[in-house]
């Protein structure tokens, strides 16, 4: 047989096997461990953080949840579109977030941008709520969301999502640094695999796989996972010493995490006033130990907590836990907020913001 042939028949060989290992991979995870399929429509911006994929519309499937998902023409998960220039006597509320406040694993009504905005609308005042929110966002990138894009359309108040992942997320993000206490922008842009990422969506066949593959879906989140932990590892280890971490919710906090985020706390509260708008910080209590619930705000200095105390939903959690089968977190997927855990952190922040009465000139 010609050596060509030869070759040639070891690459087809070669292709099958390949064809055949991932077609058995694929049936496998779909009969014995079925894949939480979520995939991530997020997209590169010019103020080098992401953002979410305007006009998306796509499907996150779990073993809890199907759920649709559109994006509108703004980046917002919104059926609406907005103008820039706010509507006379109504009163803007901007949400910056994760994918907490994306709305993750919850149909648009029960987000809690919808439910917040619905209960204030009850209540009598003429609200709207801009939803901001981008998966996989910390502190750093919320700030830089608002003074690129929130600014903008003029909100009265600004609701920041608080949650653990946000102490790593803001040094492996490197786009600000304490440089003898005194905060400054390090980097221009952080866009982990965003250009692989639109290369790869241009193709029908790689979102057709992107959507429903079981197999694919565990290979990304394996890999994306160990490469953002790596990365975390590495910035945090620069910034302090892991003998002064503290374990919070399976992750470790070092004092040099809690003084940036302090400190991009503080940053973002100065900026609005100085827009002449207001700042929540909303809590999104830890999830273990399972139904016991924490908060990994505790964490920050006394002065910044009193300063900016966090819309706190921990005893409504703690209170609804108890009842049987009660879920404020899913299972399964990336265990994002139930529809019960989401109505009680939206009643909660609502009630904040009208004890605040920074929405008086509204209704």
């Amino acid at each position: 047989m010609p050596l060509a042939t030869l070759i040639l028949r070891k690459i087809a060989i070669g292709l099958l096997l390949l064809l055949w290992t991932l077609l058995f991979g694929e049936i496998f995870l779909r009969l014995i461990d079925p894949q939480a399929l979520m995939p991530r429509y997020v997209t590169g911006t010019p103020y080098g953080i992401r953002g979410n994929v305007p006009g998306a519309v796509y499907h996150h499937y779990t073993p809890d949840v199907t759920v649709e998902y559109r994006i509108n023409r703004q980046g917002m998960r919104d059926d609406r579109s907005f103008a820039e220039a706010k509507p006379a006597g109504t009163c803007r509320i901007a949400m910056l977030g994760d994918s907490y406040f994306v709305g993750y694993e919850l149909d648009l009504r029960d987000t809690l941008a919808h439910r917040i905005e619905a209960q204030l609308r009850a209540d009598g005042h003429k609200v709207e709520v801009l939803n901001f929110g981008v998966s996989g966002f910390g502190t750093a990138e919320n700030l830089i969301a608002y003074q690129s894009i929130a600014r903008r359309f003029h909100p009265d108040l600004v609701l920041m999502q608080w949650q653990v992942t946000d102490y790593d997320d803001n040094v492996r993000s490197a786009l600000y640094r304490l440089d003898h206490g005194r905060l400054e922008r390090a980097n221009a842009a952080f866009l982990p695999g965003v250009a692989t990422q639109d290369w790869l969506m241009r193709s029908a066949l790689y979102r057709l796989v992107a959507d429903h593959s079981h197999l694919y879906n565990f290979a990304r989140e394996q890999v994306g996972w160990r490469s953002k932990q790596l990365l975390g590892f590495l910035r945090k280890r620069a910034t302090g010493p892991a003998e002064n971490e503290v374990d919070q919710d399976t992750y470790a906090i070092n004092q040099a995490e809690v003084d940036l985020a302090a400190a991009l706390l503080r940053e973002a509260q100065s900026e609005l006033r100085r827009d002449g708008a207001e700042m929540l910080v909303v809590d999104i209590p830890n999830r273990t130990p399972d139904r016991v619930f924490s908060s990994s705000y505790d964490l920050m200095p006394a002065a910044l907590k009193q300063t900016l105390p966090p819309v706190d939903a921990l005893p409504a959690f703690r209170d609804a836990a108890r009842a049987p089968g009660a879920r404020l977190f899913f299972p399964h997927g990336a265990r994002h907020l139930t529809p019960l855990g989401a109505g009680l952190l939206a009643d909660e922040t609502v009630r904040r913001i009208e004890a605040s009465g920074d929405l008086g000139r509204c209704g």
